[in-house]
This record gives C-alpha cells, structure tokens and sequence, in this order.
C-alpha cells in the first residue's frame, strides 16, 4: 500500500527563460518545496518598474507567492488560501488573488508596494474591517480598469446560463454595483462576455494612484458612540435573557470554528492548522553548510556567490569613488615619473655635448644683459638672481673653450 500520498503523474517545476544575457533557465524555487501543481503564473505588467511575478502553487490551500523578475528568487508569501486565479491591475500596484472555477469565489486585494492586503473601512467609524468576506461566486470572466481603480467579474454563458450578470468592486473588494443581466430585458438573451475597454497606453493616460486614505470618524457616529455607555448606565439593568441550552462540546474543542467533534471539522482544524499566512521573504544564500567544511549548493537553485555578502548602494558608490581616486592618483605618479626622467635624460645629453650647453649658456648671458637694461627697482627676485650668477655662467663658459 502507497502511504506516501504523493501524485503518480511526476513532480511539477517552474523555470524562468531570460531573454538576454543568460543561456540556461533559472529555476523557480516554489514555497516549501511544493509539490503539487502550478496553478496560475502572471508577470506584473507595468514595464516602468522592476520586473515580477506571482504563482499559485500547491495543493488546496494552495501557496501564492511574488518573485524577482530576473533572480526568481522569492520575495513576498502571501500565504495558504483557496486561490487558483492571479489578476495584476495595469499600473501593476494592486493585485487580485481569486478563487474561480470549481472554487467559491473567495478574492483577496494586494498592494505590491506594501506587501499587505489593501483594508476595507466601516462606513461612519472609520475603523478596518478584519479579515473581509470577499466573495465573487460562479465567475466566468474578470479584469482591472484602465486606471487600476476597479475590478469586475462576470458570469456569462454559455458556462453559465444562470444568474448571468457583472459585478464591480473597488481595488479593496468593497463591491460597487451588481449588474444582473435580465433575458427578458437585455437583447441579446444571453451575456457572452464582459471586459473593459483599455487602451493601448492606458499606463500614460491614467495615473498611478496610492490607496485612498482612510475615512474619517464622522461627528454622527461619534456622538452615537458616546452616548451609548451613558444611555445604558442611565437605563435599569435588564435581567441576563438565559442562553439557550445546546449540545455539549469538550473543553479541548471549545472556540476552534464551531466547536463541532465530528470527523469533517476535525479534518479541516487539522489541514488550516498546518496554514501559513502572509509573510516577506528574507533574502539568504542558497547555499548549504556540509559537515567537514566547505559548501554545497541546493539542486535547482542557483549558486552561491561564495558566501559575500552583498553590498548596500552607498557602499558600492564609495567603492567605485576610492578605486577612481586610487587609480588617477596613480596616473599623476606614473606621468610625474616620466617627466623627470625625461628632464633627467635631456640634462645628461645636453652635459655630454659642449656646444649645447655653451648654446645654453650664451642664451641666459643675452637674458642677464637685456635685465641689465632695465630699472633695478622693478625687476623680482628670480631675475635678480638670475645677474647674481652672471660671473658663474662666465666662468663655466671659460671651461668649456669652445
């Protein structure tokens, strides 16, 4: 008997084919070692910010997760859910996560910048609604606005030839408008598809909007708030209305979902036990420590580029600044060098030959006599020694007799 549970039709694997500067395919690493299917894989569409993408993998709850566009190296986990459908909007900041088909329906909204689930308000509070029931059930066909800001899902025939209609939503899932299609009121009698037109550079026609702020807490709810406690602490104390006697449930199972200790809610406390939530992923070395020294690299995976750690901006910039430093410095060195030893050279040919450096000579004592010429008071220092070292420059004539 087979106790593994694994699947006889083979393992799944995700590969990522760059189209410059790269010759094999990089390995996508799925979350947990997945072995189940890849369900949906869907390239952020914006090409004005750094490439990405999303999968949903896995068995049911399946895992979704956000990857780097060029290293596939995980990023962000958004975690276990009844997810089979990815949908980035175009600007490529939100995103749907949905569950259509044979699934319920169930979406959840992302900002890509954030890496959080977008939040949905009470209307008057103000306050977050946690953990939102979005559900869009039965849908055939759905899509982004032209500007990012609202989603829809159809149902439509022939899949459906029932409850046929559009639904709209905001980028949070709050639903706008429900549009049934009545057959006795529309022509044609039946609704094939439904899309939103886009055009071409829709990107450059609409802005990239953030979320919208949070709404304020309005004065009539504020004051409904706050006058509550004092209206009850005003009003008699209302004897407790007795709860109704209902079936007995353990101390163990208590507050688990229903409190029920039948076999099917023991079975799903036990599966969304082993559920992850949403979690950023920590960038690490894929490399593995092995026992006697030394590393090896996971099967799949890239290679490890030997352990260094990766440098921030900053550093890289200050690097690059004190190589170029070091370098011109060094230039200035080698050509200073050069230049004496060049001066060095000219001397020595001008020593060994008489007649050029008489030639020299004759030249300075003509620049000595034309000083001479002139007033005393308005000649520098460096001239005045020059006739300081007339008699010298005589003498060394004399000795050369040429």
């Amino acid at each position: 008997v087979d106790t593994s549970g694994e699947s006889y039709y083979g393992s799944t694997t995700l590969n990522l084919f760059l189209s410059e500067g790269a010759t094999d395919a990089v390995h996508v690493p799925l979350p947990n070692n997945s072995s189940g299917p890849v369900l949906d894989v869907a390239w952020m569409p914006n090409p004005n910010r750094p490439p990405c993408f999303t999968v949903i993998s896995g068995r049911m709850p399946a895992m979704a997760s956000l990857h780097h566009g060029v290293t596939a190296e995980p990023l962000c986990l958004f975690g276990n859910a009844h997810r089979n459908t990815i949908a980035w909007s175009n600007h490529g900041r939100f995103l749907c996560l949905g569950g259509f088909g044979n699934l319920a329906g169930g979406m959840t909204f992302w900002d890509r910048n954030k890496l959080k689930p977008v939040p949905q308000y009470e209307v008057g509070s103000g306050k977050p609604i946690p953990n939102p029931d979005l559900k869009a059930s039965c849908t055939v066909g759905y899509g982004w606005s032209p500007d990012s800001r609202t989603f829809f899902s159809s149902t439509t025939s022939p899949r459906m030839n029932v409850d046929n209609g559009v639904k709209l939503f905001r980028y949070n899932g709050e639903q706008i408008q429900n549009v049934p299609w009545d057959n006795a009121n529309y022509g044609p009698d039946r609704l094939l598809e439904a899309v939103f037109v886009v055009p071409k550079s829709s990107i450059d026609i609409y802005p990239d909007r953030p979320q919208s702020p949070a709404p304020r807490r309005t004065e009539g709810s504020a004051t409904a708030d706050d006058s509550a406690p004092s209206a009850a602490a005003a009003a008699p104390a209302a004897p407790a209305p007795k709860k109704p006697a209902g079936r007995y449930v353990p101390p163990s199972a208590r507050g688990k979902g229903g409190g029920g200790n039948s076999l099917a809610e023991r079975m799903r406390r036990e599966k969304e036990g082993n559920m992850m939530g949403a979690t950023k992923v920590v960038p690490k070395s894929t490399a593995v420590n092995v026992p006697g020294g030394g590393k090896r690299v996971i099967p799949g995976m890239a290679a490890a580029t030997g352990g260094v750690e990766q440098k921030s901006k900053s550093a890289l910039r200050k690097e690059r600044e004190r190589k170029a430093k070091a370098k011109k410095a060094e230039e200035e060195a080698r050509q200073k060098a050069e230049e004496e030893k060049a001066a060095a050279a000219a001397a020595a040919a001008a020593a060994a030959d008489p007649k050029k450096q008489a030639k020299k000579i004759n030249k300075t004592l003509r620049q000595i006599e034309d000083l001479k010429s002139k007033d005393p008071s308005s000649l520098n220092e460096d001239q005045k020694k020059k006739i300081a070292s007339e008699a010298k420059l005589r003498e060394q004539l004399a000795k050369l007799a040429v």
